[in-house]
């Protein structure tokens, strides 16, 4: 058994795009990193043009979700679940989905944009909004709970073994 070289950037960015919505199958730690880190610098470019919460929002899911396929593959090639990459993009969703639609959390983000941060303002759209404020908080707790558990499996070698995903990416038999 032999490890083949990792991939490089083009090719690994090529290979990703090429299986955008391929979501069975195994995907090697070097193709994962490289496409992720496209998509990262895509939702910063995109979000970072509007000031728009409900637009910010829309655009990160939809980036978001150029990462799905790749996570899961990841997730597949160190033979772990695909599910809790499921589970984190719902929970990313939820949360965008309250701050997009959150009149409190528009709010605070017209006070710290405008940079007049009226300490009256953000005190009474706190103790206003408490319980939506708190939801937000647990969804984005969760979300960070389980982002930081997939990117830890990510981490993860690829199994060498055949497994009900496919062959290794990375190791062949001779």
């Amino acid at each position: 058994m032999r490890a083949l070289p990792q991939l490089g950037f083009a090719e690994a960015v090529k290979l990703a795009s090429s299986r955008i919505l391929d979501f069975k199958g195994r995907s090697r730690r070097s193709e994962f990193w490289w496409w992720m880190l496209i998509v990262m610098i895509a939702n910063w470019v995109f979000t970072s043009f509007t000031s728009d919460l409900m637009v910010s929002s829309i655009i990160a899911t939809i980036v978001m979700f150029f990462g799905l396929a790749v996570t899961a593959r990841r997730l597949q090639d160190a033979d772990k679940s695909a599910w809790w990459v499921y589970i984190s993009y719902a929970l990313g969703i939820a949360s965008n989905i309250i701050v997009a639609t959150s009149p409190a959390m528009n709010k605070l983000v017209e006070e710290a944009l405008s940079g007049s941060m009226n300490e009256k303002v953000i005190e009474k759209t706190l103790a206003n909004s408490a319980g939506e404020i708190g939801l937000y908080a647990c969804l984005s707790l969760l979300f960070a709970i389980f982002a930081l558990i997939v990117v830890i499996m990510c981490l993860k070698d690829s199994d060498p073994q055949t497994t009900e995903h496919g062959d290794s990416p990375k190791y062949v038999y001779e």
